[in-house]
């Protein structure tokens, strides 16, 4: 419980910079953050992990969407950052829907802690994005 805990008040942390000092696609992407992880807690609170969690699955399709469209929208290298590590979850459902035997504690692991490199990824993008608009000032 308490890594949920963290985990959205890092959450929390990353919107609240994307929209202090981010840009249009920092917050964007901060808000497709936020409303995946919500959505996720709404349909599937207490996943079990033990096949492929279809619905978290979606869910993480429509954010590899999300964050793909944002991609095409710069020349910045952070949202093909984030894309990437939202590809690899993708991946870790495939992989459980194809091998079943792989456990279920490696796969929540894949699917849960990939979320922070892009939450930090987002928080770095909004800080550039605020040095660059003080640079064009």
């Amino acid at each position: 419980m308490w890594s949920v805990a963290i985990y959205y008040f890092v959450l929390l942390i990353t919107v609240a910079v994307a929209i202090k000092r981010g840009g249009p696609l920092e917050r964007w992407a901060a808000y497709t953050a936020l409303i995946a992880s919500i959505l996720t807690s709404a349909v599937n609170p207490f996943p079990t992990w033990t096949d492929i969690e279809l619905n978290i699955f979606v869910i993480d399709l429509l954010v590899l969407l999300s964050f793909w469209f944002i991609a095409l929208k710069t020349q910045s290298f952070w949202p093909y950052w984030i894309t990437g590590w939202q590809l690899i979850a993708i991946f870790g459902h495939i992989q459980k829907y194809m091998f079943s035997e792989i456990l279920a504690r490696p796969y929540s692991l894949l699917s849960v802690y990939i979320s922070y490199p892009i939450l930090l990824l987002i928080i770095y993008a909004s800080g550039s994005s605020s040095r660059q608009k003080d640079i064009a000032a």
